[in-house]
């Protein structure tokens, strides 16, 4: 007696080359598999214009809908490297997480910014960019999802400055005295 199931199809994440999102997206479209490659708009500046450009939200990752049967077939497409796993297992991703995502970047209007650097109170941080490029700070306060309250002591006293979550680093120092503590 033969069942015939259903093919079950999951999300997964697929790991791809450096900048090779794009491509491997084309080259999954060719191949009939169902994929999806979250972007967003960025305003690029160069030395003698700015443009707005498209670029993926996720850093060298891309999302694919398959089953069993066209599991391997993904990898065996130029610019996969491999499926995001734990434990030595392909992580399936719940269907509504990626419809969140589409939700969210359909309803966003403003330019959207990823971090994976979780700054909190009393972080040591360094600026990136503008005029206090290179200085080192402690965070004071954190306004939104987007801007930090930065307290930089020099010359016996305290600047406050409100600056964007982008234009800071978390420096390892304090990361890594974070850590230690965790790890006791």
């Amino acid at each position: 007696m033969t069942i015939l199931e259903k093919q079950k199809y999951q999300w997964y994440a697929i790991y791809t080359r450096a900048n090779g999102e794009k491509k491997l997206f084309d080259n999954l479209q060719v191949k009939n598999i169902e994929c999806y490659l979250p972007t967003r708009r960025v305003l690029k500046t160069w030395s003698d214009r700015k443009k707005w450009v498209e670029e993926p939200l996720f850093k060298c990752y891309i999302f694919v809908k398959v089953s069993y049967k066209e599991f391997f077939n993904v990898l065996n497409t130029a610019g996969a490297i491999c499926y995001i796993s734990f434990g030595g297992r392909a992580q399936p991703i719940p269907e509504y997480q990626i419809n969140s995502v589409r939700n969210f970047l359909c309803q966003c209007d403003q330019e959207i910014s990823l971090t994976y650097d979780h700054i909190q109170k009393g972080a040591s941080v360094e600026v990136l960019r503008g005029s206090l490029k290179g200085v080192k700070g402690e965070v004071v306060n954190i306004h939104g999802q987007t801007r930090l309250l930065i307290r930089i002591d020099s010359l016996n006293c305290s600047l406050y400055v409100n600056i964007s979550r982008d234009d800071v680093k978390l420096l390892e120092d304090n990361y890594t005295q974070k850590k230690l503590s965790y790890d006791c």
